[in-house]
């Protein structure tokens, strides 16, 4: 049985198919963590068209910065993606 992709997709931004490194980092300005995922395996998992925004707080999540009564405000960013 094919397993199901996580659905990520529809959001407004950039996509994981509108990225072509073969390494994407995420980083966190205020935990400091820093995680390195390789491309094709974020494509295997979620999908060519996982919109970015949704992704990160996909990968982010855990953050107890993430949901709070003020809103998101986590820190994470995909580093050297946007310049």
């Amino acid at each position: 049985m094919a397993r199901r992709r996580r659905n990520l997709g529809g959001g407004d931004g950039p996509t994981l198919k509108d990225i072509r490194d073969t390494v994407i980092v995420l980083e966190c300005s205020c935990c400091d963590r820093r995680d390195r995922f390789e491309r094709k395996v974020l494509v295997t998992q979620f999908g060519a068209t996982a919109c970015l925004a949704k992704l990160r707080r996909r990968l982010a999540m855990g953050c107890v910065k993430m949901v709070g009564s003020d809103g998101d405000r986590c820190g994470t960013r995909f580093l050297g993606l946007y310049r």
